[in-house]
């Protein structure tokens, strides 16, 4: 599927996983993973994950000026949240989806 490679690889899984995906990377320096610490073995990265403020803050701020794209495939409103839920563990959704609260 991808003869030439990947441009980048983020491993959220670690373990075989990680190592069955490593070698599709073009670049190591690219090959990232915020679930396995033996990642710099193969050459990669390890990131720990912040899940406060701050890490959200510098992920907004990477999307706003277009260095990531978050892919977003669909927005539901807020009273639409479960049918957004139902989307996601149907597996059969690209991206992410988002829920918008109400102003």
């Amino acid at each position: 599927m991808t003869p030439d490679g990947v441009d980048g690889l983020i491993d959220l899984v670690g373990g075989d996983s990680l190592r069955s995906v490593a070698g599709l990377v073009k670049d190591v320096k690219r090959l990232i993973s915020v679930a396995d610490m033996t990642v710099p073995e193969l050459g990669g990265t390890f990131v720990v994950r912040r899940l406060d403020r701050s890490g959200l803050e510098t992920v907004a701020a990477l999307m706003v000026a277009g260095t990531i794209d978050p892919h977003i495939t669909r927005s539901f409103p807020f009273d639409q949240a479960a049918e957004a839920v139902t989307a996601v563990e149907s597996g059969h959704t690209t991206g992410k989806l988002v829920i918008a609260f109400p102003a």
